[in-house]
């Protein structure tokens, strides 16, 4: 990766010694707010890159903020969706409070769950939200896990949590080692419990539910699955999902789908070109 530049935002964040890292022209009237998944952090996410270029050059008055939350990087075993929100609250005052006019959510995999738990925090409204890498961490769990281990696991952590022990951290042994991150009780029953509060995205959900939760969104939303994405199971109809979100909510916009030929985080540059065109798009119809 050669190297770039970004404007660094230090701004007041419930993590403390924040800062926002801004990709492109500083100073254009709005922002595009990233959030990554689990594990990721500022510049994690390389396509970012890629639309802010395509922004620049198709001469978009939008550049990106990237920030660090709790969960960043290592952190997420031990912090919440609803911590991410606090965190992603403060950068949206920030950049409210340095004449952003209009303010868009990104979120890729974990990210777009904290874009859906955002739609229940009415304090700093945003103006669109994108999705990316809509994946049910409960359904992709299965690939590194036995029924029997993943069982064991979230008895334990069901457990601790019923004895006020959620903010403990489960045995290493009661986690798969894919995860970087020491686990809460509370975060692991999150992620790989059906009904747990990360579970936004699962093809198994009732259809009251994924009713009600993509209901909540009151602005524009644009939903986009990889076509090749390594983390969803064969069995998962990836388009039939995308169209059940549309037809729960007005706001799932048009442009919602597929990325041709995209792996989770969208490697190849034929898909980041493609990601970056759907986001200029959608952007100008705000």
């Amino acid at each position: 990766m050669a190297p770039f530049s970004c404007t660094v935002h230090p701004y007041k964040s419930p993590t403390t010694h924040s800062a926002a890292y801004e990709i492109g022209p500083s100073g254009v009237s709005n922002a595009i707010l990233f959030i990554g998944g689990l594990g990721d952090g500022p510049h994690t996410v390389r396509y970012t890159l890629s639309i802010a270029e395509h922004l620049k050059e198709t001469a978009q008055d939008w550049s990106i903020f990237e920030l660090r939350m709790r969960s960043s990087f290592t952190g997420y075993g031990y912090s919440s969706l609803k911590n991410d929100v606090e965190d992603i609250s403060a950068l949206v005052r920030y950049l409210r409070s340095i004449g952003k006019k209009k303010i868009v959510l990104m979120g890729h995999s974990t990210g777009c769950q904290d874009c859906m738990e955002y739609t229940k925090h009415e304090e700093d409204p945003v103006d669109g939200f994108i999705l990316q890498g809509t994946v049910s961490d409960r359904e992709s769990i299965v690939d590194f896990v036995s029924p029997d281990e993943l069982k064991r696991g979230l008895d334990l952590a069901e457990k601790m949590i019923s004895e006020g022990k959620g903010d403990e951290v489960l045995p290493t042994d009661h986690v798969p080692p894919v995860f970087s991150s020491p686990m809460t009780a509370y975060r692991w029953h999150s992620l790989a419990a059906k009904g747990g509060d990360d579970d936004y995205f699962s093809s198994d959900l009732a259809e009251s539910f994924v009713a009600s939760v993509w209901g909540r969104f009151k602005q524009p939303v644009m939903a986009l699955h990889s076509a090749e994405d390594e983390f969803v199971p064969a069995t998962i109809d990836k388009q039939g999902l995308v169209d059940a979100w549309k037809k729960s909510s007005s706001q799932v916009h048009a442009l919602s789908g597929l990325i041709p030929g995209a792996s989770h985080t969208v490697k190849s540059p034929e898909s980041q070109a493609w990601l970056a065109d759907r986001v200029v798009q959608f952007v100008q119809q705000l």
